[in-house]
């Protein structure tokens, strides 16, 4: 899996590893934890579920996918470079 996620995706994404919830308000979209709200757009989470990086599941959350977080755990590792000697 090969991502490019504009900034307010990436953004969202960071939103929901540190623990926020999407909820639906009327028509619009929140992250949420505790007291904290910040509005999303629909087209955004549409975009992240298209892109692999969000699961809609059947009750209505939105959740980061397994395949994603495999991605993100991929890049988040120290890349070992062979060492060549000379």
């Amino acid at each position: 899996m090969k991502l490019k996620l504009t900034p307010t995706q990436n953004l969202c994404i960071g939103f929901l590893e540190s623990g926020f919830k999407v909820v639906q308000i009327g028509d619009h979209f929140y992250f949420m934890k505790g007291d904290r709200k910040q509005k999303v757009l629909s087209k955004t989470l549409d975009a992240l579920v298209s892109r692999g990086a969000l699961e809609h599941k059947n009750d209505g959350d939105y959740e980061l996918s397994a395949e994603f977080l495999e991605y993100r755990k991929q890049m988040r590792s120290p890349v070992k470079s062979p060492r060549t000697r000379h």
